[in-house]
């Protein structure tokens, strides 16, 4: 409740704060131009581009750690209970989960798979090209290196270019396997940030209870 308020406290602020600077602007350019309407069209055009680009920004910012835990909560519930008691289980219900609650401007993921040594790769969809491309790319040694999620350069997957991220996933120092991301938006450093948390914070603990059980 009280993140919600915090949450709908820092919009209001934006939103009060977009409105009141756009005046000192219009005003702006009106003087620079006066008598000219199309300068201050464009000028405010311009404004309510980047309104709108910051906006989204602090939308997803906002919006992610809190309503990730809470979405989470029904796998971490399935895995307690044993609904889910195997890593092939799981593998097949993060990738969904994963293409499904990352859905934002900044931070799309079109499709998802998980790799380890004991199921090999794994999702819910077919995603048997892009298998082929992580096979042949020798991508389960490759991610072994890696630290935090990392850009991986660009696969093709049914005739559409992709880009691909990969999550190493560790606990505690362990390379357990990895998670790939496919976008067709290349995703910035900033959220880049936010899929090493849901690794470090989410993924890495319920896949080694697994795979020890």
């Amino acid at each position: 409740m009280i993140y919600r308020l915090q949450r709908m406290l820092l919009i209001l602020f934006y939103t009060l704060t977009m409105v009141g600077l756009s005046i000192p602007l219009g005003m702006g350019i009106s003087a620079l131009f006066p008598n000219h309407l199309y300068p201050l069209l464009i000028a405010m055009v311009l404004y309510l581009v980047l309104v709108v680009v910051l906006g989204s920004l602090i939308h997803t910012i906002s919006y992610i750690p809190y309503n990730l835990a809470r979405a989470f909560d029904p796998v971490k519930n399935d895995i307690a209970s044993g609904r889910i008691n195997g890593v092939e289980e799981l593998g097949k219900r993060i990738t969904a989960f994963t293409r499904e609650f990352y859905d934002f401007a900044f931070l799309d993921v079109d499709h998802a798979f998980l790799y380890t040594g004991e199921t090999g790769l794994l999702s819910d969809e077919d995603l048997s090209d892009a298998f082929e491309a992580m096979e042949s790319f020798g991508m389960d040694n490759v991610s072994q290196a890696l630290h935090g999620a990392t850009y991986a350069g660009k696969v093709e997957y049914h005739n559409h270019s992709f880009h691909l991220v990969i999550v190493p996933i560790r606990f505690g120092g362990n390379w357990l396997g990895y998670m790939g991301i496919l976008s067709r938006k290349k995703i910035g450093r900033l959220y880049l940030h936010f899929l090493d948390e849901f690794e470090d914070y989410f993924l890495d603990d319920q896949l080694m209870y697994l795979m020890n059980k």
